[in-house]
Protein backbone atom coordinates (compact mmCIF):
# COMPACT_ATOMS: atom_id res chain seq x y z
CA UNK A 1 0.00 0.00 0.00
CA UNK A 2 0.85 3.86 -0.65
CA UNK A 3 2.18 5.08 2.83
CA UNK A 4 0.86 8.48 1.43
CA UNK A 5 -2.55 7.18 0.75
CA UNK A 6 -5.39 7.65 3.05
CA UNK A 7 -6.61 4.21 4.69
CA UNK A 8 -10.38 3.32 5.38
CA UNK A 9 -9.83 1.06 8.58
CA UNK A 10 -12.97 -0.64 10.30
CA UNK A 11 -13.53 -3.07 12.59
CA UNK A 12 -16.46 -5.68 13.60
CA UNK A 13 -17.26 -5.10 17.67
CA UNK A 14 -20.25 -6.64 19.52
CA UNK A 15 -21.23 -3.49 21.25
CA UNK A 16 -19.59 0.03 22.01
CA UNK A 17 -20.29 -0.55 25.90
CA UNK A 18 -17.33 -0.13 28.65
CA UNK A 19 -14.88 -2.73 27.80
CA UNK A 20 -11.27 -2.79 27.60
CA UNK A 21 -11.18 -4.03 24.07
CA UNK A 22 -14.25 -2.12 22.71
CA UNK A 23 -11.88 0.99 24.19
CA UNK A 24 -8.69 -0.30 22.16
CA UNK A 25 -10.16 0.22 19.02
CA UNK A 26 -11.74 3.60 20.04
CA UNK A 27 -8.56 5.17 21.21
CA UNK A 28 -6.77 3.35 18.02
CA UNK A 29 -9.54 5.12 15.68
CA UNK A 30 -9.03 8.23 17.10
CA UNK A 31 -5.07 8.28 16.75
CA UNK A 32 -5.96 6.69 13.22
CA UNK A 33 -8.07 9.96 12.17
CA UNK A 34 -5.34 11.82 13.54
CA UNK A 35 -2.94 10.85 11.20
CA UNK A 36 -5.45 11.42 8.15
CA UNK A 37 -7.23 8.09 7.85
CA UNK A 38 -10.59 7.20 8.10
CA UNK A 39 -12.14 4.97 11.25
CA UNK A 40 -15.24 3.17 10.98
CA UNK A 41 -16.83 1.10 13.96
CA UNK A 42 -19.43 -1.55 12.94
CA UNK A 43 -21.92 -2.97 15.64
CA UNK A 44 -25.13 -4.56 15.45
CA UNK A 45 -27.31 -1.25 16.28
CA UNK A 46 -24.19 1.59 15.39
CA UNK A 47 -24.74 3.20 18.81
CA UNK A 48 -21.85 5.82 19.69
CA UNK A 49 -20.99 4.77 23.39
CA UNK A 50 -21.78 7.48 26.03
CA UNK A 51 -18.41 7.21 27.81
CA UNK A 52 -16.03 8.25 24.98
CA UNK A 53 -15.65 10.55 22.54
CA UNK A 54 -14.97 8.46 19.13
CA UNK A 55 -13.90 10.64 16.09
CA UNK A 56 -14.49 7.94 13.41
CA UNK A 57 -17.77 6.48 12.30
CA UNK A 58 -20.18 4.13 14.13
CA UNK A 59 -22.64 2.12 11.48
CA UNK A 60 -24.64 -0.81 12.12
CA UNK A 61 -23.70 -4.10 10.25
CA UNK A 62 -25.78 -3.36 7.22
CA UNK A 63 -23.59 -0.27 6.16
CA UNK A 64 -20.38 -2.97 6.20
CA UNK A 65 -21.24 -4.60 2.60
CA UNK A 66 -21.46 -0.80 1.14
CA UNK A 67 -17.70 -0.07 2.62
CA UNK A 68 -14.11 -1.10 0.53
CA UNK A 69 -12.14 -1.32 3.65
CA UNK A 70 -8.62 -1.30 3.04
CA UNK A 71 -8.09 -3.26 7.17
CA UNK A 72 -11.22 -4.81 8.44
CA UNK A 73 -10.88 -6.29 12.51
CA UNK A 74 -12.34 -8.39 13.98
CA UNK A 75 -12.41 -10.19 17.68
CA UNK A 76 -15.40 -12.04 18.32
CA UNK A 77 -14.83 -16.04 16.48
CA UNK A 78 -18.60 -15.64 15.60
CA UNK A 79 -17.97 -12.53 13.35
CA UNK A 80 -16.31 -14.61 10.84
CA UNK A 81 -19.04 -15.40 8.16
CA UNK A 82 -19.95 -11.82 8.27
CA UNK A 83 -16.42 -10.36 7.75
CA UNK A 84 -15.76 -13.46 5.23
CA UNK A 85 -18.13 -11.74 3.26
CA UNK A 86 -16.90 -8.50 2.97
CA UNK A 87 -14.42 -6.14 0.42
CA UNK A 88 -12.45 -5.65 2.57
CA UNK A 89 -8.54 -6.22 1.24
CA UNK A 90 -7.21 -7.52 4.32
CA UNK A 91 -8.80 -8.91 7.37
CA UNK A 92 -7.31 -9.17 10.62
CA UNK A 93 -8.27 -11.36 13.63
CA UNK A 94 -7.11 -9.63 16.80
CA UNK A 95 -5.96 -12.19 19.48
CA UNK A 96 -7.29 -10.82 22.55
CA UNK A 97 -8.67 -13.53 24.48
CA UNK A 98 -6.76 -16.96 25.14
CA UNK A 99 -9.42 -19.38 24.78
CA UNK A 100 -10.09 -18.29 21.14
CA UNK A 101 -9.75 -21.35 18.52
CA UNK A 102 -7.59 -19.61 15.99
CA UNK A 103 -7.73 -22.71 13.71
CA UNK A 104 -11.30 -22.29 13.10
CA UNK A 105 -11.19 -18.48 11.83
CA UNK A 106 -8.57 -19.73 9.62
CA UNK A 107 -11.32 -22.21 8.05
CA UNK A 108 -13.73 -19.43 7.68
CA UNK A 109 -11.74 -16.18 6.56
CA UNK A 110 -9.60 -16.69 3.34
CA UNK A 111 -6.49 -14.89 4.23
CA UNK A 112 -7.43 -13.69 7.54
CA UNK A 113 -4.00 -12.45 9.66
CA UNK A 114 -3.56 -12.40 12.59
CA UNK A 115 -2.42 -9.61 15.19
CA UNK A 116 -2.35 -9.90 19.13
CA UNK A 117 -2.52 -7.44 22.11
CA UNK A 118 0.38 -8.83 24.15
CA UNK A 119 3.31 -11.05 24.53
CA UNK A 120 1.37 -13.84 26.30
CA UNK A 121 -0.62 -13.88 23.58
CA UNK A 122 1.90 -14.16 20.95
CA UNK A 123 3.22 -16.85 22.64
CA UNK A 124 0.07 -18.73 22.70
CA UNK A 125 -0.73 -18.45 19.39
CA UNK A 126 2.83 -19.49 18.24
CA UNK A 127 2.53 -22.55 20.71
CA UNK A 128 -0.83 -23.56 20.25
CA UNK A 129 -1.80 -23.02 16.43
CA UNK A 130 1.94 -22.76 15.27
CA UNK A 131 0.97 -19.06 13.89
CA UNK A 132 2.82 -15.94 13.90
CA UNK A 133 0.96 -13.44 14.98
CA UNK A 134 1.80 -9.61 14.49
CA UNK A 135 2.78 -8.19 18.14
CA UNK A 136 0.04 -5.31 18.02
CA UNK A 137 0.76 -4.62 22.17
CA UNK A 138 -0.27 -2.02 24.56
CA UNK A 139 -1.79 0.60 25.29
CA UNK A 140 -2.24 3.48 27.06
CA UNK A 141 -2.63 6.79 27.59
CA UNK A 142 0.01 8.32 29.83
CA UNK A 143 -0.34 11.55 29.79
CA UNK A 144 -3.66 11.38 30.94
CA UNK A 145 -2.10 9.91 34.76
CA UNK A 146 -0.33 11.64 37.28
CA UNK A 147 1.80 9.62 39.56
CA UNK A 148 1.22 9.45 43.19
CA UNK A 149 3.59 10.92 44.92
CA UNK A 150 2.75 10.13 48.41
CA UNK A 151 2.99 6.52 48.68
CA UNK A 152 2.91 6.48 53.04
CA UNK A 153 0.55 5.12 55.06
CA UNK A 154 -0.79 7.64 57.58
CA UNK A 155 -1.29 6.68 61.31
CA UNK A 156 -4.82 5.44 62.06
CA UNK A 157 -5.93 4.89 58.20
CA UNK A 158 -6.17 1.49 57.14
CA UNK A 159 -4.14 0.21 54.24
CA UNK A 160 -6.05 0.60 51.07
CA UNK A 161 -6.49 -2.18 48.70
CA UNK A 162 -7.96 -1.85 45.20
CA UNK A 163 -9.31 -4.54 42.86
CA UNK A 164 -11.07 -4.37 39.87
CA UNK A 165 -14.76 -5.65 40.69
CA UNK A 166 -16.16 -7.23 37.75
CA UNK A 167 -17.92 -10.25 40.10
CA UNK A 168 -19.67 -12.01 37.07
CA UNK A 169 -16.26 -12.66 35.51
CA UNK A 170 -14.35 -15.48 37.49
CA UNK A 171 -11.72 -14.96 35.45
CA UNK A 172 -10.78 -12.01 36.53
CA UNK A 173 -10.17 -13.16 39.99
CA UNK A 174 -11.77 -10.54 42.04
CA UNK A 175 -12.67 -13.42 44.79
CA UNK A 176 -8.82 -14.33 45.47
CA UNK A 177 -8.55 -10.56 46.42
CA UNK A 178 -11.73 -10.83 48.48
CA UNK A 179 -10.27 -14.00 50.30
CA UNK A 180 -6.69 -12.76 51.05
CA UNK A 181 -8.17 -9.42 52.43
CA UNK A 182 -10.28 -12.04 54.82
CA UNK A 183 -7.34 -13.54 55.93
CA UNK A 184 -5.68 -10.50 56.94
CA UNK A 185 -8.57 -9.27 58.42
CA UNK A 186 -7.89 -12.34 60.41
CA UNK A 187 -4.60 -11.59 61.35
CA UNK A 188 -5.61 -8.66 62.60
CA UNK A 189 -4.57 -6.04 59.84
CA UNK A 190 -5.81 -2.78 59.30
CA UNK A 191 -7.34 -2.97 55.69
CA UNK A 192 -9.96 -1.55 53.74
CA UNK A 193 -10.80 -2.78 50.49
CA UNK A 194 -12.36 -0.76 47.43
CA UNK A 195 -14.00 -2.72 44.70
CA UNK A 196 -14.82 -0.81 41.33
CA UNK A 197 -16.82 -1.68 38.32
CA UNK A 198 -19.04 -0.19 35.86
CA UNK A 199 -21.89 -3.26 35.16
CA UNK A 200 -22.89 -3.89 31.49
CA UNK A 201 -25.25 -6.25 31.59
CA UNK A 202 -27.58 -7.96 34.25
CA UNK A 203 -25.34 -10.92 35.23
CA UNK A 204 -22.68 -8.32 36.23
CA UNK A 205 -25.42 -6.36 38.35
CA UNK A 206 -26.99 -8.77 40.06
CA UNK A 207 -23.57 -10.22 41.21
CA UNK A 208 -22.76 -6.90 42.73
CA UNK A 209 -26.13 -6.97 44.73
CA UNK A 210 -25.37 -9.86 45.82
CA UNK A 211 -21.91 -9.85 47.10
CA UNK A 212 -20.63 -9.70 50.68
CA UNK A 213 -17.78 -10.12 52.52
CA UNK A 214 -16.77 -9.40 56.56
CA UNK A 215 -14.07 -6.98 55.09
CA UNK A 216 -14.43 -3.02 55.38
CA UNK A 217 -14.80 -1.95 52.03
CA UNK A 218 -16.66 0.49 49.11
CA UNK A 219 -18.04 -0.69 45.83
CA UNK A 220 -17.21 2.48 43.63
CA UNK A 221 -19.96 2.21 40.73
CA UNK A 222 -20.10 3.42 37.34
CA UNK A 223 -16.66 5.85 37.48
CA UNK A 224 -16.49 7.83 34.73
CA UNK A 225 -13.53 6.02 32.83
CA UNK A 226 -11.54 9.29 31.97
CA UNK A 227 -11.80 9.52 36.10
CA UNK A 228 -9.92 6.56 36.86
CA UNK A 229 -7.11 7.95 38.42
CA UNK A 230 -9.32 9.64 41.17
CA UNK A 231 -9.91 5.71 42.65
CA UNK A 232 -6.18 4.59 41.79
CA UNK A 233 -4.40 7.75 43.69
CA UNK A 234 -6.77 6.29 46.61
CA UNK A 235 -5.15 2.54 46.88
CA UNK A 236 -2.03 1.90 48.25
CA UNK A 237 -2.06 -1.17 46.10
CA UNK A 238 -3.86 -2.67 43.54
CA UNK A 239 -4.32 -6.29 42.87
CA UNK A 240 -5.24 -8.67 39.57
CA UNK A 241 -5.10 -12.01 39.89
CA UNK A 242 -6.46 -12.76 36.54
CA UNK A 243 -6.14 -15.62 33.97
CA UNK A 244 -6.72 -15.45 30.77
CA UNK A 245 -5.98 -11.84 29.79
CA UNK A 246 -4.72 -10.60 26.79
CA UNK A 247 -3.85 -7.15 28.04
CA UNK A 248 -4.43 -6.20 31.69
CA UNK A 249 -5.91 -2.71 31.30
CA UNK A 250 -6.63 -1.93 34.54
CA UNK A 251 -2.96 -3.02 36.04
CA UNK A 252 -1.14 -0.67 33.34
CA UNK A 253 -3.68 1.69 34.58
CA UNK A 254 -2.23 1.05 38.11
CA UNK A 255 1.15 1.45 37.68
CA UNK A 256 0.85 4.31 35.34
CA UNK A 257 -1.17 6.03 38.27
CA UNK A 258 2.04 5.21 40.79
CA UNK A 259 0.54 2.39 42.63
CA UNK A 260 2.26 -0.76 43.03
CA UNK A 261 0.56 -4.21 42.15
CA UNK A 262 0.38 -7.35 42.56
CA UNK A 263 -0.83 -9.39 39.70
CA UNK A 264 -0.43 -12.89 37.50
CA UNK A 265 1.19 -13.24 35.00
CA UNK A 266 -1.92 -12.97 32.44
CA UNK A 267 -1.37 -10.07 30.61
CA UNK A 268 1.19 -8.66 32.39
CA UNK A 269 3.87 -10.19 30.37
CA UNK A 270 5.50 -7.17 29.18
CA UNK A 271 5.10 -4.79 31.65
CA UNK A 272 5.43 -7.12 34.76
CA UNK A 273 8.48 -7.73 36.28
CA UNK A 274 8.85 -9.78 39.50
CA UNK A 275 10.23 -7.58 42.75
CA UNK A 276 11.49 -4.94 39.99
CA UNK A 277 7.66 -3.30 38.49
CA UNK A 278 5.24 -5.37 40.45
CA UNK A 279 4.51 -8.18 42.67
CA UNK A 280 4.09 -11.56 40.32
CA UNK A 281 1.76 -14.04 42.37
CA UNK A 282 -0.39 -17.08 41.15
CA UNK A 283 -4.56 -17.31 41.46
CA UNK A 284 -4.10 -18.29 45.33
CA UNK A 285 -5.90 -16.45 48.45
CA UNK A 286 -2.43 -17.20 50.60
CA UNK A 287 -0.06 -15.77 48.35
CA UNK A 288 -1.94 -13.09 47.75
CA UNK A 289 -2.12 -12.07 51.21
CA UNK A 290 1.58 -12.65 51.97
CA UNK A 291 2.61 -10.08 49.13
CA UNK A 292 0.18 -7.74 50.18
CA UNK A 293 1.67 -7.92 54.36
CA UNK A 294 4.86 -7.50 52.35
CA UNK A 295 3.60 -4.33 51.39
CA UNK A 296 1.99 -3.19 54.10
CA UNK A 297 5.53 -4.03 56.02
CA UNK A 298 7.79 -1.95 53.62
CA UNK A 299 7.35 1.53 52.52
CA UNK A 300 10.48 1.86 50.21
CA UNK A 301 9.52 -1.35 48.44
CA UNK A 302 6.05 0.07 47.75
CA UNK A 303 7.72 2.98 46.49
CA UNK A 304 10.47 1.50 44.12
CA UNK A 305 8.14 -1.01 42.44
CA UNK A 306 6.10 2.10 41.46
CA UNK A 307 8.47 4.36 40.47
CA UNK A 308 9.92 1.89 37.95
CA UNK A 309 6.13 0.94 37.04
CA UNK A 310 5.92 4.33 36.08
CA UNK A 311 8.97 4.28 33.64
CA UNK A 312 7.90 1.20 31.99
CA UNK A 313 4.54 1.66 30.97
CA UNK A 314 5.29 4.99 28.93
CA UNK A 315 6.05 2.73 25.95
CA UNK A 316 2.72 1.26 25.83
CA UNK A 317 0.95 4.44 24.54
CA UNK A 318 -1.63 4.42 22.22
CA UNK A 319 0.02 6.32 19.52
CA UNK A 320 3.25 4.23 19.35
CA UNK A 321 0.82 1.33 19.00
CA UNK A 322 -0.59 2.84 16.19
CA UNK A 323 2.48 4.26 14.51
CA UNK A 324 3.09 0.32 14.20
CA UNK A 325 -0.16 -0.77 12.90
CA UNK A 326 -0.10 1.77 10.79
CA UNK A 327 3.36 0.65 9.01
CA UNK A 328 2.23 -2.95 9.14
CA UNK A 329 -0.69 -1.93 7.14
CA UNK A 330 1.15 0.27 4.31
CA UNK A 331 2.97 -1.85 3.63
CA UNK A 332 2.12 -4.32 0.37
CA UNK A 333 0.98 -7.65 1.09
CA UNK A 334 3.21 -10.43 0.49
CA UNK A 335 6.36 -8.87 1.35
CA UNK A 336 7.99 -11.43 4.30
CA UNK A 337 7.40 -9.35 7.63
CA UNK A 338 9.92 -9.54 10.68
CA UNK A 339 8.11 -9.76 14.00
Amino acid sequence: MDESKSLNIGVVLPHTKLYGGVRRFLELGNFFVSKGHQAFIFTHDGKSPEWFSFNGQILSFEKMRDFKLDALFFTEPSFAPLVAETKSTRKIFYFVRANENLNKIRKKVENVEFFANSTNMVQLAKRKFNIEAFPAIGGLNPDQYVPRKDLGIKQGKPFEILAYGRLAERRKGTKYVVSACERLLKKGYSIHLTLFDTPVTEKMEKAIKEFSTTIPYSFILNHPVEKNQEIFHKADVFVAPEKKAGWANTVVEAMACGIPVIASTSGTMDFLVHEETGLIVSRNSRRIAKAIVRLIENEQLRIDLAEKAVDKVKIFAWNVLGEKILDYLQRKPGIPRRF
